[in-house]
């Protein structure tokens, strides 16, 4: 399978994105306010829940389709792609749910033992929330794409 600018967008801009935004968040600790708020944290885990669910829902719509599109994602092969995007996705959202409530849990905790060790940890949140949102938005546009497809045949 040819590797285009799409497929290379596809895989490492989440990751990209989300390492720049932790280092930013790192960098900007002080400045970032809302990254080290309990309301901020209470936030993330509601939403990485609830794309958790989403993501999985979706995944189950996929799989369990029989459309000419999605015969025609796994002849070419980029049905295990789309997949493993989910799964990726998926993984992700649940753990930044995880950390994030933990993070709720323990913050003051932390910070009394050791305040750079809270400001990496919140930083890696931040940063792992933003994978996960870019990493659903680029699932939700190829889901779509699939619908929309399905719906012109």
């Amino acid at each position: 399978m040819n590797k285009t600018i799409g497929y290379w967008l596809e895989n490492l801009s989440a990751y990209l994105f989300g390492i720049a935004i932790f280092i930013i968040s790192y960098q900007k600790w002080t400045e970032l306010g809302f990254s080290n708020s309990k309301e901020f944290l209470e936030n993330v885990v509601s939403i990485s829940a609830t794309l958790f669910g989403f993501l999985l829902a979706t995944l189950t719509l996929i799989i369990q389709g029989d459309s000419k599109t999605i015969k025609m994602m796994k002849s070419h092969g980029s049905f295990t792609r789309l997949i493993s995007l989910n799964k990726r996705t998926v993984l992700a959202s649940i753990i930044n749910c995880i950390f994030s409530f933990s993070l709720s849990l323990f913050k003051e905790s932390l910070s009394k033992i050791d305040i750079s060790v809270l400001k990496i940890l919140e930083s890696l949140n931040v940063g792992i929330f933003l994978f996960v949102i870019i990493n659903t938005l680029i699932f939700t546009l190829i889901f779509y794409r699939i619908i929309i497809s399905d719906e012109e045949e």
